[in-house]
């Protein structure tokens, strides 16, 4: 065994992770691992870095000295930094891509000035909330890789997520353990059911952006 091969401990304390989202990735294929006779997984250095560099993971404070990474590919046209540091951060995160379209819409419809993310499962959101850092996370509930719950849980003891507020729009049933996950966590400032109704939403948008905005 190559003592510089890396335990999924380790590789949780760089990305700044739970042991159980790295086991996700590497189950789903997103990060290439090799397993010991023990059964235990193992990632080499250089599949790490590839890995990090396609998802624009950064390093963990403390940890070694990050490659260079890309950062996922905001919606929004304009992307320059100055335009950017003016502009609120949405991430919607949702496996159907007419949903995405749609809460993309009622976004620039009532956020016109917003900068636009987008992933399409658990995984996915886990990866872009490092890079995107938002400033709201709509999220659904039934996703693959990682379903909501376990994302919720995983982003909200995420300290790019601290400042961060998550709207859950979903299909869930039942419904009221959505929305009591939302009583629970004070950045989850409301779920709605899907078929979204498009006016609440759009307030409620609104209402948040004046509350970061004033913050």
């Amino acid at each position: 065994m190559n003592d510089g091969h890396m335990s999924l401990g380790k590789i949780a304390k760089i990305c700044n992770v739970s042991r159980t989202t790295v086991y996700r990735w590497i189950i789903n294929g997103h990060l290439k691992a090799y397993s010991l006779p023990s059964g235990h997984f193992r990632v080499r250095p250089e599949e790490l870095d590839e890995f990090r560099q396609a998802f624009g993971i950064p390093m963990e404070a403390g940890g070694e000295q990050a490659p260079e990474t890309t950062s996922p590919t905001p919606a929004a046209s304009d992307t320059s930094p100055e335009a950017a540091a003016d502009k609120m951060r949405v991430l919607i995160a949702d496996d159907h891509e007419d949903m995405v379209l749609v809460l993309r819409k009622v976004v620039e419809r009532y956020l016109p000035d917003a900068e636009i993310f987008t992933a399409v499962n658990g995984v996915d959101t886990c990866v872009s909330v490092g890079t995107v850092k938002p400033d709201l996370l709509l999220l659904d509930i039934m996703m693959p890789g990682m379903d909501g719950f376990a994302v919720l849980q995983e982003l909200l003891r995420r300290s790019e997520l601290s400042q961060s507020k998550v709207i859950v729009v979903s299909a869930y049933e039942p419904f009221d353990r959505v929305e009591e996950i939302a009583r629970l966590n004070p950045q989850v400032v409301y779920a709605f059911r899907k078929p979204i109704s498009v006016e609440p939403l759009g307030d409620k948008l609104k209402e948040i952006a004046n509350v970061i905005a004033g913050s």
